[in-house]
């Protein structure tokens, strides 16, 4: 019988650290809506590139310590039925895949306007733009990523009520 109590503590940091560094990425993506792609505003869309570059750096390394771990983290919840645990193994799945495709997407969306080489050749295209589709599926992942936030707290949320185990100490490291 598995008695482990929490995650492995790398998993724990990767874990809070992520839900971080995406509330931070949301703000700043949600401050560039109405600010236009030219030289002088290069540096706030920089800033939210490189914090959608660290959340996919952290999913891949995240990816890495759970396959490592496989045998050190906690028994699985107790389910109610297999439409249950096909929602949680869902949403767990589609988290991952979209913390991979949504810093992809953005860092496509940036190669795209040539702006790049604006950190070597010191020109910036007079005509930067963000490609539409690129720009809609970007938008339409973060969306999706944050539907997919909010189904996993409220899962917690309700398994605590149902239940009455709370899921939280098993991700904190504080917590008994």
């Amino acid at each position: 019988m598995n008695t482990i109590k929490k995650y492995p503590k790398a998993m724990i940091i990767i874990h809070w650290l992520t839900v971080v560094l995406l509330i931070f990425a949301f703000i700043k993506g949600k401050s560039l809506e109405n600010v236009e792609f030219i030289a002088e505003n290069v540096n706030v869309f920089r800033a939210h590139a490189i914090l959608g570059m660290f959340i996919l750096i952290l999913t891949l390394i995240r990816l890495y310590v759970k396959k490592r771990n496989k045998t050190k983290v906690p028994q699985e919840i107790e389910y109610n039925g297999a439409a249950h645990k096909l929602m949680v193994n869902t949403v767990n799945k589609l988290m991952y895949i979209l913390l991979i495709l949504t810093p992809m997407i953005g860092f496509m969306m940036i190669y795209k306007t040539g702006a790049l080489t604006y950190d070597f050749s010191g020109v910036f295209p007079t005509d930067a733009h963000f490609d539409e589709t690129l720009e809609f599926l970007h938008k339409a992942f973060v969306f999706s990523l944050l539907g997919m936030v909010v189904l996993h707290i409220a899962g917690v949320v309700i398994y605590k009520v149902k239940k009455g185990e709370n899921l939280v100490k098993r991700m904190c490291m504080f917590l008994e």
